[in-house]
C-alpha cells in the first residue's frame, strides 16, 4: 500500500492544507493519504495552540467527502511529536507499506535538523512542493544531494494556494475577513466559537 503522510499542527487547517493534500494524493497515486495532527510540535511554542479536540473537530470538518484519513496517533505518545517515533509506530499499524512523507520546502531545506533524519530517510519518500520560484526549486535540489536522496524524493511543481495558519490567525486577532481562506464548515466553527479572537 502506498501511504502519505501529512503532519502539521493544522491550527486551523485551510484551503491550502487541501490543496497540498489533493496534489500528491493524485499525484503520488497514493491508496491512503493520512493527516496527522500534532500533539506537542518539537519544534513550535504550545503557545496559540488549541486543544487537540478543536484541531481534529475541524479536520474532520474540512475532510468531510474527500478520500483522506485523520490519525490521532501522536496523541497517544506522551512525549513530543518526533516523526521517526510517529513513523515506527505507523510501519507496525501498517506493515509492508511504502510511506510518503509531505513537508513543506523550507522543512525540506532544513531537513538535517529533524530528530534521526537520516533514519526517517531510510524509511520514507520525502515529498515537497516548490511554491515560490526556480531558486526555490534549485534549493531543493542541493538540499537532495546534501541529504543523500538526489533520486529518491518527490517534488512537485503544481500550483499551490500560498496561505499559512499563523497567518490566518492573526487576520481574525485583527478582525479580517478569512472565509475564503477556509473550508466554510472550519469558518463556521471558528467563528461559532470564537476561537483565535485573544
Amino acid at each position: 500500500m502506498r501511504i502519505g503522510i501529512f503532519g502539521g499542527a493544522f491550527n486551523p487547517v485551510h484551503n491550502g492544507h487541501l490543496n497540498l493534500a489533493e496534489t500528491f494524493f493524485e499525484d503520488l497515486r497514493l491508496d491512503k493519504l493520512l493527516l496527522i495532527p500534532t500533539a506537542k510540535p518539537p519544534h513550535k511554542s504550545d503557545e496559540g495552540l488549541l486543544s487537540g479536540e478543536d484541531r481534529v473537530n475541524m479536520l474532520r470538518l474540512a475532510l468531510e467527502n474527500k478520500p483522506y484519513e485523520i490519525s490521532t496517533i501522536e496523541f497517544e505518545c506522551k512525549d513530543k511529536s518526533y516523526t521517526y517515533n510517529t513513523l515506527l509506530e505507523l510501519k507496525k499499524l501498517y506493515p509492508d507499506s511504502e510511506f510518503f512523507l509531505i513537508i513543506g520546502a523550507d522543512q525540506f531545506i532544513h531537513f538535517d535538523k529533524w530528530y534521526r533524519y537520516s533514519d526517517i530517510l531510510d524509511m520514507v519518500t520525502l515529498c515537497t512542493s516548490a511554491r515560490e520560484n526556480e531558486e526555490e526549486k534549485q534549493l531543493i535540489i542541493k538540499s537532495a544531494k546534501r541529504l543523500g536522496i538526489k533520486d529518491r524524493f518527490y517534488m512537485s511543481s503544481r500550483a499551490v494556494i500560498r496561505v499559512s495558519s499563523s497567518e490566518i490567525r492573526g487576520k481574525i486577532k485583527n478582525g479580517s475577513d478569512v472565509s475564503l481562506l477556509l473550508p466554510k464548515k472550519v469558518f463556521d466553527y471558528i467563528s461559532e466559537k470564537g476561537l483565535y479572537r485573544v
